[in-house]
């Protein structure tokens, strides 16, 4: 079956948030769904259940080029589930690894891909793993970059370059990706979220989009997470919500800082809104 939706984005882009949205949409229900039940209707296919499942192997025992061979088997296996839509988070470049893509195009159904201005994305991801803001500027620009797995639950995710990343999906015929700025979601979510929900094949009613958004929200997100946690809460942060907000970047960065990222990513940018006319930083 073709039935696989992919909610793709750069770590850090808002794609939790996507996903929870999504989520709410679809329960329909008079309460916000718990974030910490999430992982019951959409699939993290960084997740390594399903290698160990398949290989009869523990992850610890599989390298990566295993993983890879099994991942097509995966992804065809979560399809065939018999269910309408089945939604899957993903941080992956489409990459070709050898003789597999880490993206099976002939289950997929649709994708969604968020994109973020990079700024914003390396103080968040600095903040969730730990680490200084300008490190994460460093593994923007690298065409190595990648999260490995923890060889007990998670595999390795492939992220390459900030741009080649964003191009691999957004430029990909087949998977044909509905394109979100996270600043457009912030700004205005009805429009927005209404495209994710008719791209999905779906008719929008408009009260059940506006109580979705209401459970989505971040301050919705955040009172879950404050009360009972978030499982996927990095180790090295000390919250996963931190309200998400736009233009974080251009405080944390110095001047230089700001100019290599523009330069570094200048084309994908301008594509995207993320430069004026004089090729200044617009948010």
């Amino acid at each position: 079956m073709s039935n696989l939706v992919w909610l793709a984005s750069f770590p850090k882009s808002g794609n939790t948030w996507l996903r929870l949205f999504v989520t709410n949409y679809l329960m329909n229900a008079k309460e916000p769904f718990p974030i910490n039940k999430a992982h019951l209707l959409t699939f993290g296919d960084m997740m390594g259940m399903p290698y160990e499942k398949l290989s009869g192997k523990p992850l610890s025992a599989l390298d990566d080029d295993a993983v890879d061979a099994l991942r097509p088997r995966v992804h065809r296996a979560l399809a065939a589930r018999k269910a309408d839509i089945m939604l899957v988070k993903t941080h992956q470049a489409v990459i070709q690894r050898k003789t597999a893509w880490t993206v099976t195009a002939d289950v997929t159904k649709a994708s969604i891909y968020v994109i973020r201005n990079p700024l914003d994305v390396a103080v968040s991801y600095a903040h969730h793993y730990g680490r200084e803001p300008s490190e994460i500027i460093e593994a923007l620009n690298s065409r190595w970059h990648k999260i490995p797995g923890n060889k007990q639950s998670t595999v390795t995710q492939y992220l390459g370059r900030w741009s080649d990343h964003v191009l691999s999906w957004v430029d990909d015929e087949v998977l044909a990706p509905l394109v979100l700025r996270y600043e457009d979601m912030k700004r205005e979510p009805h429009l927005e979220f209404s495209r994710a929900i008719r791209h999905l094949g779906m008719e929008v009613d408009e009260e059940r989009l506006d109580r979705a958004i209401r459970f989505s929200s971040f301050d919705e997100l955040s009172k879950q997470e404050k009360d009972s946690g978030f499982v996927e809460r990095s180790k090295n942060a000390d919250r996963f919500f931190r309200g998400g907000r736009v233009g974080d970047g251009l405080a944390c960065f110095t001047e230089t800082e700001v100019e290599r990222v523009i330069e570094d990513h200048r084309a994908v940018l301008q594509r995207f809104g993320y430069l004026d006319d004089s090729g200044q930083l617009t948010l």
